[in-house]
């Protein structure tokens, strides 16, 4: 082999190499783009699917905004469906830029959805006095139920919570939830009035009831739950 076949085979093996590198640095800014434009398509469908969800439960939200989001969608896909035709050599700056141009649409959008998700969930939730019901099970007065219902409930509003956006189904979830935890309540306070629940829970406290607090009706409330034999008087 000569001096000038070896150079020239050299040369094509360099360009070769400059070939592949070239190719597989634009497949990583393809695939990079790609994924970008997938996680926007799937933000905004998020997004939006809070925004229907806000919006049947009567939470006053821009109206625009879902229309606005199905145009975005669709923006980004055709815009998916173009990268793979792309060339070696094309330019990639004008695909970022037309990502780039719904960035504050996202925005907006998610502001809106998460300021009117915590608005809604901020509402009122009905007090449980859960040392009474730990108190009355362990007076052997049946309220199982009531406690495992308050358990579930409580642990449906803490994955609410956590949430910023609201899931397809969230809004029921949080209605049903904060509607169990209100009828428990009123099982609770049918069972037991306030004046005999506080005897109850004072009665176990190191200062204990003066005798004063026991009377007729507490005594009734008490023989009714059938617990009136495990309270004891002791002189101080």
């Amino acid at each position: 082999m000569t001096l000038i076949e070896q150079v020239q085979r050299l040369r094509v093996a360099a360009a070769t190499a400059d070939d592949e590198n070239s190719i597989k640095r634009r497949t990583g800014e393809l695939v990079t783009l790609a994924e970008q434009v997938e996680a926007y398509i799937e933000t905004v469908r998020q997004l939006a699917n809070g925004v229907a969800e806000l919006r049947a439960a009567g939470v006053s939200i821009d109206s625009d905004l879902p229309q606005r989001a199905t145009q975005v969608i669709a923006t980004l896909q055709a815009l998916t469906g173009a990268l793979p035709g792309q060339t070696v050599d094309a330019p990639l700056d004008e695909a970022r830029a037309r990502l780039k141009a719904v960035q504050p649409f996202v925005k907006l959008l998610r502001q809106s959805v998460e300021e009117a998700w915590a608005t809604l969930r901020s509402r009122e939730i009905p007090a449980i006095n859960e040392d009474l019901v730990a108190t009355l099970a362990r007076s052997g007065i049946e309220v199982e139920d009531i406690h495992i219902e308050i358990e579930k409930a409580q642990s449906v509003l803490a994955i609410l919570n956590n949430r910023a956006v609201p899931e397809l189904g969230d809004v029921a979830k949080l209605s049903s939830a904060l509607g169990t935890l209100r009828s428990c309540g009123e099982r609770i306070s049918r069972l037991v009035d306030p004046t005999l629940a506080k005897v109850i829970l004072n009665a176990q406290g190191t200062t204990g009831m003066p005798l004063s607090s026991f009377t007729p009706e507490v005594l009734a409330g008490l023989m009714r739950l059938g617990i009136l034999d495990r309270f004891w008087v002791r002189l101080q």
